[in-house]
């Protein structure tokens, strides 16, 4: 009896822990399914670490290729220059050579702006340069040697590798979800599962193009660095002006008559058009304020002269 008993319990826990296995693997194809058969897309900081770990120093090959690493690196770099120059124009003429003995490597002129300049004088100069990052260093040191005396000289980077990093395991995340959602379009079987997955996938496309923008504009403001440059005349090698235009200091004066006319009549419209009416109302009300007291006074001595005779 006790083995019949023994042999029915090891058939009912056989049954039992099967039971289990089943539902548990449909648990988890439920789980792998999703939503319309779309299993969630693997979250920000499952992408991050799975990134972490491949590059992180358990790795044997990443030890070997450390140098490859840091080389893939994304630095922005960016310089400012500010610098007196005997001739400001010949210096440009010679920056825009220099830009363009480098357009084979994306180098351009960004801006230049010229002022403060006239026959007799240079103007000042401001220009605005990319460079390919590899002569950066070497861009700076010419500017340099152009000039009589550096005013500054400044040079900062920026690294943007961990940003960039990111952007690209969110970009894989997303594109992960997005081809999860073109398969659920395909079969989609009701029209609120396939608008509902239309709608979702233009999100996720539209995140897409919005972070591939950003991982562009790094690329390429690591690939292009910037450099602003202030071209100053050398005061010394400025002719020294001897010329004297009586006429042109006539004309100038009368010029400064005619504004601070001009400037008196406006004044005087302003004056008479806003501020006189409320003179004259004021001016009015203290005129009856006054008049008032006075006729009061002359009241109250009036009744006083008319008590004392009584009195008496």
């Amino acid at each position: 009896m006790k083995k019949t008993l023994l042999f029915v319990w090891l058939i009912v826990a056989g049954l039992v822990l099967a039971s289990v296995a089943g539902c548990g693997g449909a648990y988890q194809s439920a789980q792998d399914e999703g939503l319309w058969g779309l299993a969630p897309a693997p979250a920000m900081e499952e992408v991050v670490m799975e990134k972490a770990v491949e590059v992180s120093g358990a790795s044997t090959a990443y030890d070997a290729d450390t140098t490859a690493y840091a080389a893939e690196r994304l630095i922005i770099r960016t310089g400012n220059l500010s610098m007196a120059v005997e001739d400001t124009r010949s210096a440009r003429a010679t920056i825009e050579g220099m830009v363009q003995s480098m357009a084979a490597g994306g180098a351009f002129v960004i801006s230049a702006d010229e002022h403060g300049g006239t026959e007799e004088r240079q103007p000042y100069i401001s220009i605005s340069i990319r460079i390919p990052a590899a002569r950066f260093g070497e861009t700076m040191d010419r500017l340099a040697e152009m000039a009589v005396i550096v005013n500054s000289r400044t040079e900062s980077s920026q690294d943007v590798t961990e940003e960039y990093v990111d952007l690209e395991a969110r970009v894989e995340s997303l594109e992960t979800a997005r081809q999860r959602l073109l398969k659920i379009i395909e079969e989609a079987r009701t029209t609120k599962d396939l608008l509902e997955a239309e709608q979702q996938l233009t999100q996720r496309e539209a995140e897409i193009e919005s972070i591939r923008g950003r991982m562009q504009y790094l690329e390429q403001s690591a690939a292009l660095s910037s450099i602003w440059i202030e071209l100053q005349p050398y005061i010394l090698s400025q002719p020294v002006s001897d010329q004297w235009r009586p006429a042109e200091t006539a004309r100038r004066a009368v010029e400064t008559l005619l504004d601070a006319l001009k400037g008196f009549g406006d004044f005087s419209i302003i004056f008479a058009i806003v501020v006189l009416p409320w003179l004259a109302a004021i001016g009015l009300v203290v005129f009856l304020i006054v008049r008032l007291v006075r006729w009061r006074g002359r009241a109250r001595r009036a009744r006083q002269a008319n008590a004392e005779p009584a009195a008496e």
